[in-house]
């Protein structure tokens, strides 16, 4: 995530909470001008003591990991033969964004036991959503079709 991507959060968070431009500079203690060009962009640098005070005042987690882990933070449990509802949006989010391939093709293949199609329908609208603003779950969207092919398909037949 870059300083730009921030930034639109940040005013997106700060409109549905209802706050104004001053109301968050004056609780994050941060100058207006510099919050007005946070949220457009217009902002090379700013210090991280800085965003953190707007995420805290806009109940944002700001997060600090590896970019590449050995293994997912979490065991995928969800990822078994018996996956069906448990498999969560935020289970489905950290598959993605702090899994590996081996946890990808796990995740295809509870979409393909899965045949209400329930699972498919919120793989696929979780890996759009986080695709806009992460490069390894944009990795995953760009896969997805190909890990989700029927293997003739793959192989070109049919």
């Amino acid at each position: 995530m870059n300083l730009n991507s921030i930034g639109r959060l940040i005013a997106q968070r700060r409109r549905a909470k209802g706050l104004t431009l001053n109301q968050l500079a004056a609780k994050a203690e941060v100058g207006r001008s510099t919050l007005a060009a946070l949220e457009t962009g217009k902002l090379s640098e700013l210090g991280l003591e800085r965003v953190s005070r707007l995420c805290a005042a806009l109940d944002l987690v700001l997060e600090a990991r590896p970019l590449h882990l050995d293994a997912p933070i979490l065991q995928h449990r969800h990822l078994t033969d018996v996956a069906g509802r448990e498999l969560t949006k935020a289970a489905i989010d950290d598959i993605i964004t702090r899994g590996d391939i081996k946890s990808w093709r796990a995740l295809v293949s509870a979409m393909r036991l899965d045949k209400t199609g329930e699972i498919e329908k919120r793989v696929v609208g979780t890996a759009r959503t986080l695709a806009k603003l992460d490069p390894k779950a944009r990795a995953f969207a760009n896969l997805l079709p190909r890990l989700t092919a029927s293997p003739g398909r793959r192989n070109g037949k049919q």
